[in-house]
């Protein structure tokens, strides 16, 4: 088995974790590929290389190492990519109807005890430059807004599941009369991907931001309020937006997609938020 790089046993992050290390071994037969990571980042390595099979794990490196997949010869190349992709971003928890759903980073820096003191991280500088400080300055938050998206487009492309997407999908914002940062983000990943570009449209023209609501009146404001217009029957997509907080929104719009005749749906962030 690989070296144990780390003496410490892995503990799962409930918001999101990233891979925090993986190993090889040979064999005659093929290889065995040690991961220290989710069930979630497992699977995405799974998709990427369905020859995998999973091996029970020895109870001695239980706290150590959480799976190993064994696979015929040696590692392949986009195996390899992903594993490292997956030591840079966010795996988040499954929300029930995505596939897979990644963030670019955390929203801030847990430095200090405080968390109201926490500085941005630097997606998250972005991110809040977009959404805020620039919300009436277009010149400066299509600045902004371009770097996130030549971000998360360089995260798609080294995906080798995510890549195969057809189509991209936003969120809808809370205010159905205006564009919200998300959805611009969204239609410049479609446009950049060269991918179809999908608007999902909400049931109502105003809701409350949800950030604003507890995790009651989000599911209560947000449970099928988003529809499709657009037949997507049979495609792959992707859903595209600013901050993932509960989950709620990102995973409405997969229902909405899903019902639209989507066969698979990701879902791709810019930040995840520190709070639960």
């Amino acid at each position: 088995m690989p070296m144990d790089l780390s003496p410490q046993p892995f503990v799962s992050d409930s918001r999101g974790s990233r891979l925090a290390a993986w190993g090889t071994v040979d064999d005659p037969a093929g290889h065995h590929l040690w991961l220290r990571g989710t069930d979630e980042i497992q699977a995405q390595v799974a998709a990427a290389e369905p020859a995998y099979a999973v091996v029970p794990l020895p109870a001695e490196v239980a706290s150590a190492w959480t799976h190993v997949l064994r696979g015929p010869g040696c590692l392949q190349p986009r195996v390899w990519t992903l594993l490292d992709l997956l030591k840079e971003v966010i795996t988040l928890p499954r929300p029930t109807n995505l596939r897979t759903a990644l963030a670019l980073d955390w929203y801030k820096r847990p430095v200090g005890i405080d968390p109201y003191s926490w500085p941005n991280s630097e997606v998250g500088d972005l991110v809040h430059r977009g959404k805020y400080r620039y919300r009436l300055d277009d010149a400066k938050q299509g600045e902004v807004g371009r770097k996130l998206v030549s971000l998360v487009c360089d995260v798609v492309t080294r995906h080798p599941v995510m890549q195969r997407v057809d189509v991209v999908l936003d969120v809808p914002g809370h205010d159905a009369s205006q564009v919200s940062f998300g959805s611009r983000m969204a239609a410049t990943v479609a446009r950049d991907l060269s991918k179809q570009r999908v608007r999902v449209k909400s049931r109502d023209e105003f809701r409350a931001p949800s950030k604003n609501l507890d995790a009651a009146q989000r599911a209560d404001v947000i449970s099928n309020r988003f529809y499709v217009e657009t037949t997507i029957e049979g495609s792959i997509a992707l859903v595209v937006d600013d901050v993932f907080r509960s989950g709620d929104s990102m995973n409405e719009t997969a229902r909405a997609a899903l019902e639209a005749g989507a066969s698979t749906v990701y879902g791709i962030c810019s930040v995840r938020t520190m709070r639960r």
